[in-house]
């Protein structure tokens, strides 16, 4: 007979059976104990739970029982019950997996990503690829999601059937400690490089009184850049890291977003304000007349690029920082990075990193440009912050607005704890960005 068991959820039965039905959803656990610790019908829980879930869940589902203020007897009568189940489907040969699967390591997450992206660009569904290796297509999304440890002759068959090559690389100890420290090396030469462009751009800045509140944007992809010999210029397969600095100003000049007024990274004809070419890339030091406004950015011919910007918020509101223009400047900035770099022949599947610094902070208020948009917050104490965003090139508009969210967050809390909403507030903000003026 049917309990009445989720009395004190508030969530309707239709949802509940949906939550239980998919024991990845982040709620499964919590009702499940909730179910388990008010039930001692298996007709009941296994109406709504399958065994199999039942059994790769129970640690978790066991630790939500002990916080109800039900007897311990109910745990050990699931816990035998759970014990019972497991042998059966060991014995019908089903592999139930780790309950919970752990966080990847950097090394096994980046092995992901690698293998899911192969089987894309090979154009194999999960289905095929498990049909080509001989096994089910459950194994190989659980390869994919982390819940499967992928064996040497797991990767060996995938590399066959997805036309890819396979290679282990193991470096005796002293090799691999030089790399480590040329890499080290690169990183240091990477911020010691920004920081110089930095230097350039906050003394103009501040010889025009426009150094009060600056948006800084570094990016660059690490797997191009900070992982290559600085003087090896030239990969395995004979691809150059260095391009041209007309290939430069072009890739520049036609990925710019209109969409906010003044672009990120903007591109002018005029004297004194167009790209001027250099050894290491291509630079503009952008001033309008009425030096209400400064742009700085740099290209380097390896593609590591740097912005300094004023956002002209104490033009209209001194003392403001307007949270709908720093929503719609990061996702112009991640936008206007990922087609940068794709129009520069970079991947969908190598990895870019953008830095957001934000300078000027202390004694502002969190507010917004348009006054149908009303927020109000306490003064900020913190002078600056910074944000860093690690994305896949080719993923960066289909999670744009959760990486906008992400970062912009990261600025609010300073304002008194704001909390920044992401379907209330971020999405309608990106979604009117992305439709145009």
């Amino acid at each position: 007979m049917t309990t009445n068991w989720y009395w004190d959820l508030r969530i309707p039965l239709e949802t509940i059976k949906g939550i239980l039905a998919d024991e990845r959803n982040p709620r499964f656990a919590r009702v499940a104990g909730k179910l388990l610790a008010r039930s001692k019908d298996p007709g009941e829980v296994f109406a709504l739970i399958t065994p199999l879930a039942f059994c790769r869940r129970f640690r978790a589902i066991q630790r939500e029982i002990g916080k109800d203020e039900w007897t311990k007897d109910q745990a050990a009568f699931w816990r035998a019950t759970y014990e019972r189940h497991l042998r059966e489907l060991r014995k019908a040969g089903v592999r139930v997996r780790q309950e919970e699967p752990s966080e990847p390591d950097p090394f096994t997450k980046d092995l992901l990503a690698k293998l899911l992206s192969c089987r894309e660009e090979a154009n194999l569904s999960q289905a095929a690829l498990a049909n080509a290796l001989g096994c089910s297509q459950q194994f190989v999304s659980g390869i994919e999601s982390g819940r499967e440890k992928p064996t040497l002759d797991y990767l060996r068959k995938f590399a066959k059937a997805a036309n890819c090559e396979f290679d282990i690389i193991l470096r005796p100890p002293r090799k691999a400690s030089a790399e480590n420290r040329r890499v080290a090396e690169d990183y240091t030469q990477l911020n010691a490089w920004v920081e110089s462009e930095r230097r350039a751009a906050t003394e103009i800045a501040k010889a025009n009184r426009l150094d009060k509140c600056l948006m800084e944007v570094t990016a660059y992809c690490p797997d191009k850049v900070l992982n290559a010999q600085q003087d090896a210029w030239r990969s395995a397969a004979g691809e150059t890291l260095k391009h041209r600095q007309d290939a430069l100003r072009q890739a520049m000049e036609k990925t710019q977003i209109h969409s906010f007024g003044w672009p990120i990274g903007v591109v002018l004809d005029r004297p004194g304000c167009e790209p001027r070419a250099y050894q290491d890339g291509i630079r503009a030091s952008v001033l309008v007349d009425d030096k209400s406004r400064y742009d700085y950015w740099a290209l380097r011919s390896d593609l590591v690029f740097y912005l300094l910007k004023t956002l002209f918020e104490d033009v209209r509101s001194e003392g403001n920082i307007f949270l709908d223009t720093r929503i719609v400047r990061t996702a112009e900035t991640l936008l206007r990075i990922r087609r940068l770099y794709g129009a520069l022949g970079i991947q969908d599947n190598e990895q870019v990193v953008v830095r957001i610094r934000y300078t000027g902070l202390r004694g502002r208020v969190l507010t917004t440009a348009r006054p149908s948009r009303s927020i109000r917050s306490d003064v900020c104490v913190e002078n600056e912050m910074e944000t860093s965003i690690r994305e896949r090139l080719g993923d960066i508009e289909s999670k744009l607005i959760d990486l906008v969210h992400a970062a912009v967050s990261e600025l609010t809390v300073l304002f008194d704890y704001f909390e920044l909403h992401k379907e209330r507030v971020v999405q309608p903000i990106i979604d009117q960005f992305l439709k145009g003026p």
